[in-house]
C-alpha cells in the first residue's frame, strides 16, 4: 500500500516526525534570540541578541511543522518547505560563523545561541525528510533510538580511552614522587601511554559484545582477498586525493584549520612522529576502526540503510575527535572536524562494501602513517612546511 499524506503504508497516521520537527524548530527559534557571535548582526533589532534572520527561518520551520502536525499542510509540500527553512537556518548559522573569518585572521566569537540553532536546524531538516517519506511512528522512534545509542557507543569508546589514559599516567606520577622523574613527553613513554589508552577502548568493545551476547565472529576480521587488497590500495589513493581536494577547498575559502595535539608534539619532538608511524598500523587504526566501524556503524545498520549508516558513523567519528583538535579558534576546530568526517566517509564505505574490517584498518593505518611521516620530514627540515 503506497503512503498517502500523513499516513504510513499500514494506514496509520504519522505524527512523530512533524511533532519532533516542531520541537526542534522551537528550540532553534529560542536559540536565535540568544547571542550568536560577537560581530554585528546583518539585521540588528533591539531586544534580540542573536539573529533576526535566524528567528524568521526558525519561525517559518515551526509554523510549517505545526501545520503538518495537524494535517493542514500536505506532506508532499509541507515537509519540503519545513526542510528548506530548517536547512537554510543551519546554513545561515554556518555563514555567520564563517563571515568574520573568511580572508582574515579574525577569531570568531561564538555565543550560546549559534551552535544550538545550527544543530536544531540540521536535526529539523533530517526530520523533514522522514516526514516526507511518511515513516511510521514506531520506525521513526527506532531511528531516533538508533542515533542516540550510536552516539552513546561512540562516547563510551572515547571515555574508555580517556579513563585508560589516566590509569596509565597515574603509575608514572607515583614514580615521580619517589624522585625518578619520568619524562612524560618522551616518545617511548607516550607510546606506552597511547597503547594502554586504546586498550581501554578495546575493553569497552568487549563489554559491548558481552552485553549484547554477540559472538566473537561479530568482529568482521578475515584474511583479505584479492578484491580486498585492491580496495585497500584504491581506498588509500582516493583518500589521499580527497584530502588534497578538501584541503585545497579550505585554503581557497580562507578557512582556518587546526592540528592534532599529537602532531603539535611531534613537530617539537620529531622522533615521536616515527613512533606514531608504527602505532598507526598496530594500535590507532585497528582500535578506532573496531569501535567506530565494527561497533557504531554496524549497529546503525539495524536502523538505517547501509549508506545512511556510513554517513551517520562518519559524523560521529568526526565529533569524537573534538578534544584532539580543539583550538582557540572555534571555526578552525569545526573545519578540521568536518574534514575528518568527510575523510571518514571513505573508510566507512570500504567497510560497508567489503564487510572486512582489515580493509579500512589498512587504509586508515597507511593514511595516518603517511601524515606522521610528513610531520617528521617537516620537523627535521627535509620537507618544506605546507
Amino acid at each position: 500500500m503506497a503512503a498517502v499524506d500523513g499516513v504510513d503504508g499500514r494506514g496509520s497516521r504519522t505524527t512523530a516526525a512533524p511533532t519532533t520537527g516542531l520541537v526542534l524548530a522551537g528550540v532553534a527559534l529560542a536559540a536565535s534570540g540568544l547571542p550568536w557571535t560577537g560581530g554585528t548582526p546583518i539585521v540588528a533589532v533591539p531586544g534580540i541578541d542573536g539573529s533576526v534572520v535566524g528567528v524568521v527561518l526558525a519561525a517559518g520551520a515551526a509554523l510549517t511543522f505545526g501545520l503538518r502536525r495537524h494535517g493542514i499542510a500536505d506532506r508532499r509540500l509541507g515537509a519540503p518547505v519545513a526542510g528548506l527553512f530548517s536547512l537554510a537556518l543551519f546554513g545561515f548559522a554556518l555563514y555567520q560563523l564563517m563571515r568574520p573569518a573568511i580572508g582574515t585572521d579574525a577569531v570568531p566569537e561564538v555565543g550560546l545561541g549559534l551552535p544550538i540553532a545550527a544543530l536544531a536546524g540540521l536535526g529539523a531538516a533530517a526530520v523533514a525528510v522522514a516526514d516526507y517519506d511518511a515513516i511510521a511512528d514506531d520506525a521513526f522512534w527506532g531511528r531516533v533510538k538508533g542515533v542516540a545509542v550510536a552516539i552513546a557507543l561512540a562516547g563510551g569508546a572515547f571515555v574508555s580511552l580517556f579513563v585508560a589514559q589516566l590509569l596509565a599516567v597515574v603509575p608514572l606520577s607515583i614514580v615521580g614522587l619517589v624522585g625518578l622523574e619520568p619524562d612524560l613527553q618522551s616518545p617511548p613513554v607516550l607510546t606506552v601511554v597511547t597503547t594502554f589508552s586504546y586498550l581501554g577502548t578495546v575493553g569497552f568493545v568487549v563489554l559491548y559484545l558481552k552485553g549484547r551476547d554477540l559472538p566473537w565472529s561479530y568482529v568482521d576480521v578475515s584474511t583479505p582477498s584479492a578484491r580486498d587488497l585492491l580496495a585497500t590500495v584504491g581506498g588509500l589513493f582516493v583518500l589521499l586525493l580527497l584530502l588534497g581536494g578538501v584541503t585545497t577547498l579550505v585554503q581557497q575559502l580562507g578557512l582556518p584549520s587546526s592540528d592534532s595535539q599529537i602532531q603539535q608534539q611531534a613537530m617539537e619532538n620529531p622522533p615521536l612522529a616515527l613512533y606514531f608511524v608504527v602505532l598507526s598500523f598496530l594500535v590507532i587504526a585497528p582500535v578506532e576502526e573496531l569501535a567506530y566501524r565494527n561497533v557504531v556503524q554496524k549497529y546503525l545498520y539495524e536502523h538505517f540503510s547501509g549508506r545512511s549508516a556510513v554517513i551517520l558513523a562518519a559524523a560521529v567519528f568526526g565529533a569524537v575527535h573534538f578534544s584532539q583538535y580543539q583550538s582557540a579558534n572555534p571555526l578552525a576546530t569545526l573545519t578540521t572536524l568536518v574534514t575528518i568526517s568527510v575523510l571518514s566517509l571513505l573508510l566507512g564505505y570500504v567497510y560497508y562494501r567489503t564487510e572486512n574490517l582489515v580493509v579500512p584498518i589498512l587504509v586508515h593505518g597507511a593514511f595516518n602513517a603517511l601524515q606522521f611521516l610528513a610531520v617528521y620530514l617537516q620537523a627535521t627540515g627535509q620537507l618544506p612546511a605546507a
